[in-house]
């Protein structure tokens, strides 16, 4: 049986064909209280909305601005200038050095990473914005730490046996931060040395790691080309405390999302079920235990990003509704056709 997240929850905003019929959106992004992004393998488009409170509607959504890159976009993380209140975008793109964009999707700057090796560009595949002083780029056997302000940076090397590091998350409150990769290590390293304190290996590549601000020493792990995401305690990570199940099969990032106080986890899947796992009260203050809730959004949509706006508690579905599903195995003909055909739209929630 399939429950409702809320009674109330409802699509309240959809627009098909959102961008060209070719085009596969590869995520979305609240990046205030009327506007969020939507990026493709190419491109992104910032959409500005207006929602009406009374209402629980949206009155207008329209296109702003659009920035094109020449290679296709690893990855993204909004960026703050230690000195204005400016929101920029930084992006990670396929031998390109880093750009950064302003909220007008402007080009601001760019540049490369560890100028002095001989390699034209470390092309970097994640890049995150460390709230704590240090925007962080990982790559191919590559991890740098660098301040976007002053250029300083600190570049490590690391043994190519890691392959690409896809992923990194720290906490101020532990002395270590981690490091997933594509070759499904899970790596600790200390912090100020940068030394790798411990190895894990895991049953499929690592592409997405939380650590957890409201529950002490708990970390969410992503896997690519898995149907499930898991918890882990950072003190043993050989297992973990629970198994979430997804379906969703993709080398994409895993695409789940938590509110402020961590209290649930919203994700997507390719049946197009939106699901929300609730923590519920502790088990011997160890073991975290779940609840799961669905909601259906529609027939064939695949969910490929998802993401939540706190204050009016919207959330933005991306999906791609496969036209394949519609055709017989023996039409041969209209099968290289139909790849084309697949429709990528966004819808918003109210929750």
């Amino acid at each position: 049986m399939i429950n409702k997240i809320k009674e109330d929850c409802k699509c309240i905003f959809s627009l098909e064909n959102s961008m060209n019929k070719d085009k596969y959106i590869q995520s979305s992004k609240f990046i205030s209280d009327d506007s969020f992004l939507l990026f493709n393998e190419k491109s992104i488009i910032k959409y500005n909305y207006v929602y009406n409170t009374s209402e629980n509607s949206i009155e207008s959504i329209n296109s702003k601005n659009q920035f094109t890159e020449n290679n296709y976009i690893y990855d993204y993380d909004m960026i703050y200038d230690n000195n204005t209140e400016n929101q920029y975008i930084c992006l990670c793109s396929k031998d390109n050095p880093i750009r950064i964009i302003n909220n007008d999707l402007l080009l601001v700057k760019s540049f490369s990473l560890e100028k002095k090796m001989n390699e034209k560009y470390f092309s970097s595949t994640f890049v995150k914005f460390e709230e704590f002083g240090m925007n962080i780029f990982t790559g191919k056997n590559f991890l740098s730490k660098i301040d976007l302000i002053s250029e300083k940076e600190i570049f490590i090397k690391l043994d190519k046996n890691y392959n690409y590091l896809s992923c990194f998350d720290y906490n101020n409150r532990y002395s270590c931060y981690f490091l997933g990769s594509y070759n499904r290590n899970i790596l600790i390293c200390d912090y100020k040395t940068d030394k790798i304190i411990e190895i894990y290996k895991k049953e499929k590549p690592i592409n997405e790691i939380k650590l957890l601000n409201t529950r002490p020493y708990q970390i969410l792990v992503g896997y690519r080309n898995s149907n499930y995401f898991c918890l882990f305690d950072i003190r043993k990570m050989n297992q973990y405390i629970n198994k979430l199940q997804r379906n969703v099969l993709s080398t994409k990032k895993i695409n789940f999302v938590l509110d402020k106080e961590e209290k649930n986890i919203y994700s997507g899947d390719l049946n197009g079920n939106i699901i929300k796992y609730t923590f519920n009260k502790e088990i011997n203050d160890k073991l975290a235990n779940f609840s799961s809730e669905k909601e259906n959004i529609g027939i064939n949509k695949c969910i490929t990003s998802i993401d939540l706006q706190e204050k009016n508690n919207l959330l933005i579905i991306t999906y791609e509704k496969n036209k394949l599903m519609d055709i017989e195995k023996e039409d041969l003909e209209n099968l290289e056709a139909a790849k084309i055909k697949n429709e990528c739209s966004f819808d918003m929630y109210k929750i």
